[in-house]
């Protein structure tokens, strides 16, 4: 690692993340057929975490399922409903308190994150009825530019863990003759009206789409993610490094990088554990646009404004970052054809997940699915946080 760029040690981390879950798919498939079996006889899915980014990563998200929901206090659980619950063991005492009251609920628990702390793995494993890992290889030269603390992969092995076995429940389900109804980007065309036709139902009354082998979706979403980090590693940490460095310049000038931050798991990761500090997070889009009131009151002359967007460019925005005298970094997918208008960034880093964000095919079903975009848009937020020397 030393002399290498930070950001291909880190693709390179999450690589050898994906290539653990390959290992334990058929753990994870087991697992899919249990909680498709609890759908079938009418028990509910919940997803439930301390930390608020975990739960938004994966209730009403595109590629996902429409019958997960998200628990709370307020959440009335049975016997026959099932709860995902992951961890990253940045608070271990918050997570065994949640463990317990799930488990105390009477419902299935599947845990999901990295072995906990010693001290608390026993008590907090005994509150789970399956337990999911998804630790990966963490030498400290990696964890050092956060301050030693693996959330910033850790967080996203668990969201890849997540996917996987949603695919595999998914599957498992058609096994059963049911598909379940799974949600399409809104920001695709039509996709609203798709949508508001399957609102409602947990499985679509009428389908096409054959019983699907065990492993295939799991192994499937695997493999296209596994080839998005390989793109990033091949055609990005030039670009990656770039951007750090006049970040680092920024910073070192007084100045101040504002960051707008896609919704869901993406918008979380500003004052994460292991977050260095080196970006402001401004309010959440509005769908794929910044705030341009907040941006002309907080954009000052040699800042940047560093855009993780979604499909498209914000050229509004960048037309007020632009007469503030700031620097732009953009960081989207694109929608499938060249982005026009301008102003341009200064600065792109190119994400290299598809237009509509999912990733998997069902076959016989009408969207792809399992998303991809909340874990790679965070990817490449991370790796350009570990890249920065200020």
């Amino acid at each position: 690692m030393p002399g290498e760029p930070y950001s291909r040690c880190y693709f390179e981390a999450l690589l050898a993340g994906r290539a653990e879950l390959e290992k334990e798919l058929p753990a994870i498939s087991r697992a899919g057929e249990e909680v498709a079996d609890r759908l079938v006889a009418g028990g509910e899915l919940f997803i439930a975490s301390v930390r608020p980014d975990f739960v938004s990563e994966g209730v009403v998200r595109s590629g996902g399922l429409m019958l997960l929901r998200q628990y709370t206090c307020a959440t009335d659980l049975s016997a026959a409903d099932t709860v995902i619950a992951g961890w990253s063991n940045t608070t271990p005492d918050r997570d065994l308190e949640l463990m317990r009251e799930l488990h105390g609920s009477g419902a299935r628990v599947i845990g999901m994150g990295p072995r906990p702390p010693e001290e608390l793995a026993g008590d907090l494993l005994a509150h789970t009825h399956l337990f999911l890992e998804s630790s990966l290889p963490l030498p400290q030269a990696l964890t050092a530019p956060f301050s030693g603390e693996s959330y910033p992969l850790v967080s996203l092995q668990n969201l890849l863990l997540l996917w996987t076995l949603t695919g595999e429940i998914v599957a498992a389900l058609t096994r059963r003759g049911y598909m379940p109804t799974m949600y399409q980007s809104v920001l695709v065309p039509g996709a609203r009206e798709r949508n508001a036709g399957c609102h409602g139902s947990w499985f679509h009354r009428e389908h096409a789409v054959s019983p699907v082998p065990d492993g295939q979706l799991g192994r499937a979403f695997l493999s296209r993610i596994s080839d998005i980090f390989r793109a990033l590693l091949e055609g990005e940490v030039d670009s990656i490094e770039r951007v750090a460095q006049v970040c680092a310049r920024v910073r070192n000038e007084g100045k101040t990088i504002h960051a707008g931050l896609i919704s869901h798991f993406p918008m979380y990761q500003a004052g994460a554990p292991g977050d260095p500090g080196h970006m402001q997070r401004l309010e959440p889009l509005a769908a794929e646009t910044p705030s341009e009131k907040e941006l002309e009151l907080k954009l000052k002359q040699g800042d940047l404004f560093f855009f993780l967007g979604y499909f498209r460019r914000p050229t509004s925005a960048y037309r007020t970052a632009r007469q503030a005298g700031a620097l732009i970094v953009e960081v989207i997918a694109g929608a499938g054809e060249p982005e026009e208008g301008g102003p341009m960034p200064d600065y792109s880093i190119r994400p290299h997940w598809p237009y509509g964000d999912s990733l998997v095919s069902v076959p016989g079903y009408d969207i792809r699915v399992l998303p991809s975009s909340g874990i790679v848009q965070t990817a490449v937020y991370w790796a350009v946080q570990g890249s920065i020397r200020a």
